[in-house]
């Protein structure tokens, strides 16, 4: 049986001022439950992924304030390039964790084959050369050793305007270690993704000179994007190349998770 407040009559009461207030209320309400349910949707996948690869000692790369779950009797280091001031102002929170300093880019810190699993979640869109971060991962890894790889799904965030990145695009920027599209990266984020996060879009003639002037600037972003079959088409490759197999493919809500396990 209805409620009396789920008939059209029972909003014959209301002026439309007060209609609107409730309405843009409702929305909220229905917004925040659907991001509680997608968090909690997120840490079941996480933790199931966790209980079934992760065991040993590792390192979990850029986990800011939302560090993955691992299982009571595994280990984990936290290295990130900025320290703990520095990852809680980024944040706006005291709630961040960092043991010490990996550049997530080289892991030039960590001695090869010394790993049982590395993790990096939502830090490979970040960084410049993708393919060269993601084989400088697995050589840290033991024979048998896990790299957990999750990424935001373009399709579900602020980049789904912008051009998905393509494998050739990754390649090049092994090569160069991403100097020859850093612009691009920064023009793009003006030119898609700031209109989706500020309502604001910017003339044709602005977007250039704030790309520089944000490059300049060190502005974080995400340097690419992909959608999850793009995604799964770069750890393939690196999985062919370097004789591992990829173990898992899961996705939830916004993002999607990779296991590869070395050979």
């Amino acid at each position: 049986m209805n409620r009396p407040e789920e008939t059209a009559g029972f909003w014959d009461q209301f002026d439309k001022q007060d209609l609107m207030q409730r309405c843009a209320s409702l929305h909220q309400q229905r917004r925040e439950a659907a991001e509680a349910k997608g968090g909690e949707e997120i840490a079941i996948v996480r933790r199931t992924v966790a209980h079934m690869f992760i065991q040993g000692n590792g390192i979990e790369v850029g986990a800011g304030s939302r560090p993955f779950p691992i299982p009571p009797d595994a280990t984990c280091f936290y290295g990130d390039v900025r320290d703990h001031d520095q990852l809680a102002k980024y944040f706006s929170t005291e709630a961040v964790t960092v043991s010490g300093r990996i550049d997530a880019q080289t892991l030039d810190t960590i001695p090869l084959d010394s790993l049982d699993f590395v993790i990096s979640a939502h830090v490979i869109e970040h960084l410049y050369d993708p393919v060269g971060a993601m084989k400088a991962a697995i050589w840290r890894l033991k024979p048998d050793g896990v790299f957990l790889l999750v990424v935001p799904d373009m399709t579900q965030t602020w980049d789904r305007r912008r051009p998905a990145t393509p494998l050739e695009h990754v390649l090049a920027d092994e090569i160069d270690g991403g100097e020859g599209s850093r612009l691009q990266a920064y023009i793009e984020h003006c030119r898609y993704v700031h209109p989706e996060m500020t309502g604001e879009t910017l003339a044709e003639a602005d977007i250039d000179r704030l790309a520089r002037q944000n490059m300049r600037d060190g502005m974080d972003l995400h340097v690419h994007a992909w959608p999850e079959a793009g995604f799964f088409e770069m750890v393939d490759h690196v999985a062919r190349a370097m004789d591992c197999r990829i173990e898992a493919r899961l996705s939830a809500v916004n993002e999607n998770l990779y296991v590869v396990r070395r050979g």
